[in-house]
């Protein structure tokens, strides 16, 4: 069933310099405990480099990562909104695999624990948890889902054809891949520069 309309407002993607903005920011927090730094890093690095939503990432384990990082690949097989099998595929230049070998926990285990216990966390609180500090630090535009649209902006912004990016990230329509694919505040901006008035 589509939304009403006027009840979603116009978001923005992440892109890089948002990513790395959020990692400053949460080395820098002096409120957040070193168990929340770590998930906060693990969770904003994988869905910056996959594109994937978060349910997708949330039960990830240990195992998960290792197999990416000695694969450069990923299939991701799951039950969430994304039914079909998708390949996570990661760069030939490794710059993507340093990024994972940096949240590679050092023992067996879920990624997004819950606290005192080796489950891991529920879908809908490690998404509040993270959108309450996404939007903290970026804006009220933001929430995780902006990795997203971020990750089919750039694919779309170096060359990757609709229906790439549509098999890439999962969906079944290419409309909906093309609602993604935006033009960024940035490039809106340079254009207007560019215009003669």
């Amino acid at each position: 069933m589509a939304r009403p309309k006027g009840t979603t407002r116009a978001k923005k993607p992440i892109m890089k310099k948002e990513f790395e903005r959020l990692l400053r920011a949460v080395n820098s927090s002096l409120d957040l405990q070193s168990t929340t730094k770590m998930k906060f890093t693990r969770a904003f690095t994988l869905l910056y480099l996959t594109g994937c939503r978060i349910s997708e990432i949330a039960k990830l384990h240990s195992n998960d990562v290792q197999k990416m990082i000695d694969e450069n690949e990923y299939s991701l097989t799951n039950a969430t909104k994304t039914k079909a099998t998708r390949l996570i595929s990661f760069d030939a230049n490794k710059e993507q695999i340093e990024f994972l070998k940096k949240i590679l926990p050092l023992n067996n285990g879920c990624l997004f624990e819950r606290n005192n216990s080796k489950e891991a966390m529920n879908v809908e609180s490690l998404k509040f948890m993270m959108n309450k500090f996404i939007q903290k630090v970026l804006g009220e535009l933001y929430s995780t889902h902006s990795f997203r649209a971020g990750y089919i902006t750039v694919a779309h912004q170096v060359g990757h054809s609709l229906q790439h990016i549509k098999q890439d990230i999962g969906h079944k329509s290419i409309a909906t891949t093309a609602r993604y694919a935006t033009v960024t505040s940035d490039e809106i901006s340079r254009g207007k520069n560019k215009r003669a008035w």
